[in-house]
Parts: structure tokens; sequence; C-alpha cells
């Protein structure tokens, strides 16, 4: 069984793709939790809110998969300038590595469609 602390799945995603994803992750938690307190108290809020959890997840699930992209070009940049032939395992553990922003992302954008869903069908005392 591999087990992989969330620091050591950031390092290995690289830091400069992981932490925006991070980013994004925590503001929608954090506009999450300003949406629910409002439905609980039974106060009105802007629909602009879920219409923003629902955007950043895209900007989540776009960023991943840019960020894993950007890691195969310059993976396979380096394949190709290699002199010698490169082990069939080494080739395989760096696709599992490039995948880890795209998974990230992705499951940030599920996340965020179910926190709009939810939100939008507990959340009807909302205005526009």
């Amino acid at each position: 069984m591999l087990a992989f602390s969330f620091s050591d799945l950031h390092i290995q995603g690289g830091m400069p793709f992981m932490a925006p994803l991070t980013l994004l992750f925590t503001v929608n938690i954090g506009i999450f939790i300003y949406v629910l307190l409002a439905v609980i108290q039974k106060k009105q809020f802007n629909t602009k809110w879920l219409e923003a959890i629902k955007q950043i997840g895209g900007l989540a699930a776009a960023w991943g998969t840019w960020s894993t992209i950007f890691g195969l070009f310059q993976a396979f940049d380096a394949i190709e300038g290699s002199p010698e032939v490169i082990p069939f395992p080494v080739i395989c553990g760096g696709l599992k590595v490039a995948s880890l922003t795209v998974l990230y992302g992705l499951a940030i954008f599920c996340l965020s469609l179910l926190t709009y869903i939810v939100l939008k069908l507990v959340g009807n005392n909302s205005k526009s």
C-alpha cells in the first residue's frame, strides 16, 4: 500500500503547480462556510458567491490539466534529449507524478460542483 502525506504529494506534484490549487481549494472552503452560515442563520446571500464556487472549481480543473500537460512536455523534452535509453519503470513513475496535478484539480472541481449543487438546493433565500 502506498502511503503519502499531503506535503509529499505537493512536493512531488511541484509546488508552483500544487500551491495555486491548494489556494483555490482554500478560497472555495471559505466561500462555502460563508454561504453555509448565511443559510443556517437564514440570512440572504448574493448568488454570485455560489457562482464563484463553481467557477473556482473550473479554474482548479483547468490549472491542474495545464500543469500536467506542461510537466509532460518538459518530461518528453528531457527524454528526447537523453543520450541513453530511459527505463520503462522510470517513465511510468514520471507519468504517475505528472498526473497528480490533474487529479487534484479534478477533485477540487468535483467537490466544488457538489458544494454548488447542495447550496443551490438548500439556499433558497438568496438574492441576485
